[in-house]
C-alpha cells in the first residue's frame, strides 16, 4: 500500500500535531445500542410495510436511516439512543479514505458520534460507526459481496481507517448463517486479503445474543497494516462486528 500524500494538512483541515490516531475505540456498550436500534427499526419496517423478501437493498437501506432519523432518534425510544451520545446517522455520505486519493468512497450508514469536548484530538469527519450493509442470498454470493465488497473495505483502510471498529449488516435470506456459510468462506485461502486474526465468534454479552429475527452478535478481527497518514504510523487491527437480520 502507497504512502498518503504530503495533502494531510489539505484534506484533514489540522496540523498532525493536533490530533491522535486511532480515535478512541467506541467500545461494545455502544456497539449493542446500534444493534438494538436497528432490530428496532427492523421491526417497525415490518410493521408498515410487512414481509422484506420483496425489497432491494437499497430500499431497505433507504428505509431504515428514515426510521432511525426521523423516529427513533427524534423519539428517544430506544435506550441510550439519543442526541447527548449519538449525532446524525447518514446514509451514502461520501468519506475519504486513508490516502485523501479517493474522495468518494460512500458507506452505506455512518452513526456519527456527538461531540465531546474531552476528544479534542479527533477528526471529526470521520469519527463514527461505520456500517457496511449487504444482501446475503442465492444470488449474492458471500466472498464477493460480503466479503470482497464489505469487509475489506476496512482492511485497505477505505472505511473507518481512523476507527478501531466497524459494523457488516447482513440482509438474510435463503436460511443462511454466520457459522454455517460465513465463517467457512473467510477460512477459504481466497480471503487471505481479510487478514483476519481471529474468526467470527459470538459476543459473550448480555443484550448480543440471538433475537427471533436476528443472528447473535458476532465479531472478528482483521490487521490493518497500511500506513496512517502524518507519519502516525501503521494502522492498528480493526474488530468488525457483524450483525445478520432475517428479511425473507
Amino acid at each position: 500500500m502507497s504512502q498518503p500524500r504530503d495533502s494531510g494538512r489539505l484534506m484533514l483541515g489540522v496540523a498532525p500535531e493536533d490530533y491522535d490516531l486511532p480515535h478512541p475505540a467506541i467500545g461494545l456498550p455502544f456497539i449493542l445500542v446500534v444493534r438494538r436500534v436497528l432490530v428496532h427499526a427492523f421491526a417497525l419496517l415490518r410493521t408498515r410495510h410487512g414481509a422484506l423478501a420483496g425489497l432491494k437493498e437499497d430500499e431497505i437501506t433507504i428505509a431504515l436511516e428514515s426510521i432511525i432519523e426521523n423516529d427513533l432518534r427524534q423519539r428517544g425510544s430506544v435506550p441510550g439512543f439519543n442526541r447527548q451520545l449519538f449525532g446524525r446517522v447518514v446514509r451514502q455520505r461520501q468519506v475519504i479514505d486513508y490516502t485523501f486519493g479517493h474522495p468518494a468512497y460512500t458507506p452505506d450508514l455512518i452513526f456519527h458520534l456527538a461531540e465531546d469536548k474531552e476528544l479534542s484530538r479527533i477528526l471529526c469527519n470521520v469519527n463514527g460507526l461505520f456500517v457496511e450493509c449487504k444482501p446475503v442470498d442465492g444470488a449474492h454470493h458471500i466472498d464477493k459481496a460480503y466479503c470482497d465488497e464489505g469487509i475489506k473495505r476496512f482492511v485497505d483502510g477505505h472505511y473507518a481507517w481512523a476507527m478501531q471498529e466497524g459494523l457488516m449488516l447482513a440482509y438474510v435470506r435463503d436460511g443462511r448463517t454466520i457459522a454455517g456459510h460465513l465463517v467457512p468462506e473467510m477460512r477459504k485461502a481466497s480471503q487471505a486479503g481479510l487478514r483476519t486474526v481471529e474468526l467470527p465468534t459470538t459476543t459473550g454479552m448480555p443484550g448480543a445474543g440471538a433475537l427471533p429475527a436476528a443472528e447473535a452478535l458476532h465479531h472478528s478481527r482483521h490487521r490493518r497494516g497500511f500506513p496512517w497518514p502524518d507519519g502516525k504510523g501503521l494502522a492498528t487491527d480493526i474488530t468488525i462486528y457483524h450483525l445478520w437480520h432475517c428479511c425473507d
